[in-house]
């Protein structure tokens, strides 16, 4: 599995431009992405590392957290 950025939306597959979930900040997980199986473009999305997924997973949680004093 590969985390994938797309547009600023997060999703995960076996390779970049087939996409199997997509991350839910609602539900707070990966959720079936509706358009599975269906082939994207060449040049769709961009492979990302797990860390830079992580960070877009929590940005929802770290933007309604108070900053912390230095």
């Amino acid at each position: 599995m590969v985390y994938i950025e797309n547009e600023g939306a997060l999703f995960r597959g076996p390779a970049r431009g087939v996409p199997q979930e997509v991350w839910s900040d609602k539900d707070g997980k990966f959720v079936p992405y509706k358009l599975a199986g269906q082939p994207k473009a060449i040049d769709w999305g961009n492979v990302i590392d797990e860390s830079e997924a992580q960070r877009m997973m929590g940005s929802k949680a770290e933007a309604d957290a108070p900053a912390e004093a230095e």
